[in-house]
């Protein structure tokens, strides 16, 4: 496996890591060799962005045991991905709503430190829950990534932001403005029961969460 040194456009700041085999579609840079780097990253807690060598079929080859106890869960594949950060890791946030997402506003005005929120929006396809002042708002905060399940829009704004989404689609019109939902409670996403506090990890092959951090 051979290392690349990287310099993140948006930060001034050099990082190696490793050169997986990802499908071409997922690629930031381009080489005669066809090999590709996409950035793997996490946030420290004072939100500056660290690479992080995982892939989540690795993570999956060497937690079998953690796989058949229940420990370690792969989402379904439904999700699409956006944003800049094609793989992201970090510790959950969780969110319910439906159809209205102050919550979510109100979640990525805090500090993210590194976190990822993830949103049960009762996976409807009606309106969106993050938009891209959203996108935006979370990159400034220090948010590591966002998990929708449900809808995003103004996607090339979100592609634009220097983070990890995932949503299962987008759709154009936005939602209500009530405040209403639940915060820090288990979500069921992706066929998947998510606890506030666990660990997700995403990449171009699909989205884990682990009830504690991982190492390989």
């Amino acid at each position: 496996m051979s290392l690349l040194f990287l310099f993140c456009f948006s930060r001034v700041s050099f990082y190696s890591i490793r050169l997986p085999d990802i499908q071409s579609n997922s690629s930031l840079f381009r080489f005669q060799s066809n090999q590709i780097a996409v950035c793997y990253c996490t946030k420290h807690n004072d939100g500056k962005k660290t690479m992080s060598s995982f892939a989540t079929a690795e993570v999956c080859d060497a937690h079998a045991s953690h796989l058949a106890n229940g420990d370690l869960r792969a989402l379904a594949p439904v999700f699409k991905i956006y944003g800049q950060c094609r793989a992201f890791s970090g510790p959950v946030v969780t969110l319910k709503v439906f159809e209205d997402n102050v919550l979510v506003r109100d979640h990525l005005e805090t500090k993210g430190e590194g976190r990822v929120l993830v949103i049960d929006g009762g996976g409807s396809m009606r309106c969106a829950l993050v938009g891209g002042n959203l996108g935006q708002l979370a990159q400034n905060n220090g948010w590591v990534g966002i998990v929708v399940n449900g809808c995003i829009r103004d996607v090339d704004e979100i592609n634009g932001c220097d983070i990890g989404v995932r949503a299962l689609a987008s759709h154009p019109q936005k939602s209500n403005k009530r405040g209403i939902g639940e915060k820090n409670v288990p979500v069921h996403i992706g066929g998947t029961l998510i606890h506030d506090g666990e660990w997700l990890y995403a990449d171009s092959d699909g989205i884990l969460v682990s009830k504690n951090e991982l190492s390989l």
